[in-house]
């Protein structure tokens, strides 16, 4: 397993996975307008393939995920934990000491890892996502980066 700063390369595997894990995906001129905006990304790397992503931006000492995907067939394997903890390391590096993010209330997988993680529920977006199936509300998580260092990574 391997982790690694993304390249414009790799965004069309990244539309391809997302589209695979996600009922609502977002569209491969999403990625690009991330890539071009200069958001950080990283990709985790099964024997030379990828697996997942995420992209995050950081503003002040704020650190917000804006997408984080597993393929379908790698999740539940303590990959997300590894890349979001690896994540969350590089954007403390870069002067980042809370990281929030959103994520759907019917995606109870990541909420668990996202508690598991310690992140804290702090609020809510009503109707914050489009699916197939109509608007769907977002719970809005935070962490407290101040007392993470390496030794996280090996949880």
């Amino acid at each position: 397993m391997q982790i690694r700063e993304l390249t414009e390369f790799d965004l069309v595997t990244l539309a391809q996975i997302e589209a695979e894990a996600q009922s609502s995906p977002w569209s491969q001129a999403a990625f690009l307008r991330c890539w071009e905006s200069k958001f950080p990304g990283w990709v985790l790397e099964i024997e030379q393939k990828i697996v997942g992503f995420i992209f995050i931006s950081i503003a002040a000492s704020e650190c917000h995920i804006l997408n984080i995907c597993i393929h379908p067939s790698q999740q539940r394997q303590g990959l997300g934990q590894k890349l979001l903890m690896t994540t969350l390391l590089r954007a403390k590096e870069r002067g980042a000491d809370t990281v929030y993010l959103e994520v759907r209330r019917s995606n109870h997988g990541a909420i668990h890892l996202y508690r598991q993680m310690n992140f804290k529920l702090i609020g809510e977006r009503r109707n914050y996502y489009t699916t197939p199936k109509g608007p769907e509300d977002a719970l809005v998580f935070a962490r407290d980066l101040a007392m993470l260092d390496e030794t996280d990574l090996s949880q």
